[in-house]
């Protein structure tokens, strides 16, 4: 489990660490840029198990609707990376997420993506909570 911490002098304000793996790295001798998505998912998770972070109700789950990255800056093996999360935007029944990569303090990446909140049986998307609403609120960041 990686470790968390929330930091209130960071700008995104829920944070995870991540350690890189060798086997994250590709024949030109950077970590793979599909390793990126699956590092900004473990954030979104960890984030999504946290107290306080956000809870689907019964029956209801979150799924990723759309995700861009922008690649800043190359990234090499070893070391252990910050992967920072605010929420962006909340809507009627979808919320985005802003994510950021550092490693060493450089910035590597960053990432934007929405999640819909859906009905799991009925696969259709559902309104969030006033209670969801005001989770997700405290994550609430100015992009």
């Amino acid at each position: 489990m990686p470790e968390m911490r929330r930091s209130p002098t960071a700008a995104l304000p829920f944070h995870t660490q991540e350690g890189l793996r060798y086997r994250d790295v590709d024949p030109m001798g950077h970590v793979n840029n599909s390793v990126y998505a699956t590092l900004f998912e473990q954030n979104r998770v960890a984030f999504q198990s946290e107290p306080g972070g956000f809870c689907e109700a019964e029956g209801q789950i979150a799924v990723l609707a759309t995700q861009t990255i922008d690649f800043l800056r190359e990234m090499h093996f070893p070391g252990t990376v910050d992967i920072g999360l605010g929420i962006s935007r909340i809507g009627r029944s979808s919320f985005d997420f802003i994510q950021e990569i550092t490693l060493e303090g450089g910035l590597i990446a960053r990432g934007r993506c929405t999640q819909v909140l859906i009905d799991e049986g009925a696969r259709t998307s559902v309104p969030l909570s006033g209670l969801q609403i005001e989770m997700l609120n405290r994550w609430l960041v100015v992009p």
